[in-house]
């Protein structure tokens, strides 16, 4: 049996969800999707790049969605924020796709997010890739942590795209804690925003306060001042200081854990076989992952537009 993968979105993620396909050890047709003629030809660039001897895939790649089979297994949708509800909508009129993978940012507002929510319904077949409660290396910290509710969860560094990437932070917590989001404080973030590096999306530096159902909270500092970027994890009785890009965690009692991020090349593999042969996997639900998305974007958007000039519908971000 050949397994039917497609991911809409070739750029620097898509690419590397192709290549991390290459570990998957069951034959696999893929089909790799995107608008840009150059966006697809750096994914085939990257393909070849591969190391994998005797691969046992196939790989076409197609402009847009209109080449696609009328059944897929496995859809990734690695686009931007911004076109994403509209991929879904657009892809599940015309596909049948047994399992979904989306990546974050899910939407760049709350009408996007209840489109995505509303076409994917079946609770257990769509997963958001905020990847860091499936890295071994967490896993090891949250299993070398007893007491771990309630905790506060301190990040802080330099230009790391807070509104961005807040919501991996959010998700870890969600996973350590088993909390809920129920506030989201954005008095302590920066007047105005700043363009990112992806073209089109902005940036704001300061600091994001996120409450949480039992207690617990996520403190989010992104500097524009150059400073050492840290984790701090404080628990009843024990306190990690996390340096995730060195792979080092030393407990407050001497206690040393190293590991790393993982990147998306490495993961894919493992991920999508789970998913396939399981019909699960260790990443957040669609519906765990909209309830951390809801109010980071309704924050977001309304600090926007109580410090820019344009009175915008959505979050720029992505």
């Amino acid at each position: 049996m050949r397994y039917k993968i497609l991911i809409v979105g070739a750029g620097q993620l898509g690419s590397r969800y192709l290549q991390g396909l290459s570990k998957v050890t069951m034959p696999l047709d893929i089909i790799v999707s995107d608008v840009s003629p150059e966006s697809l030809a750096r994914a085939e660039a990257r393909w070849q790049e591969v190391d994998e001897p005797k691969i046992p895939h196939q790989v076409r790649y197609v402009i847009g969605l209109s080449d696609i089979p009328s059944e897929i297994d496995l859809a990734i949708i690695a686009t931007s924020a911004n076109v994403r509800a509209a991929v879904v909508s657009q892809l599940s009129e015309k596909v049948a796709v047994r399992y979904w993978i989306l990546e974050k940012v899910l939407a760049q507002s709350e009408y996007d997010l209840d489109v995505i929510t509303s076409v994917l319904w079946v609770e257990g077949k769509v997963w958001v890739n905020t990847p860091r409660r499936m890295m071994s290396w967490f896993q090891e910290l949250k299993d070398s942590t007893p007491n771990r509710i309630p905790a506060t969860c301190i990040i802080d560094g330099f230009d790391w795209g807070l509104a961005c990437n807040a919501v991996h932070y959010l998700d870890f917590m969600a996973w350590w804690t088993g909390e809920s989001v129920t506030e989201i404080q954005t008095d302590q973030l920066a007047d105005q925003w700043h363009t990112a590096k992806r073209l089109g999306n902005w940036e704001v530096y300061g600091t994001l306060i996120v409450k949480y159902a039992g207690g617990s909270e996520l403190v989010l500092h992104c500097k524009s001042e150059p400073t050492p970027r840290t984790m701090i994890l404080e628990t009843i009785g024990s306190q990690w200081s996390i340096l995730e890009l060195e792979g080092i965690a030393l407990r407050s009692d001497g206690l040393s854990l190293s590991g790393r991020l993982e990147f998306q090349s490495e993961m894919t593999g493992g991920l999508v076989e789970s998913i396939l042969t399981t019909g699960t996997c260790s990443l957040p639900s669609l519906s765990e992952s909209a309830a951390q998305h809801r109010p980071l974007l309704s924050a977001l958007l309304a600090h926007w537009r109580s410090t820019m000039p344009d009175q915008l519908s959505y979050v720029p971000i992505t």
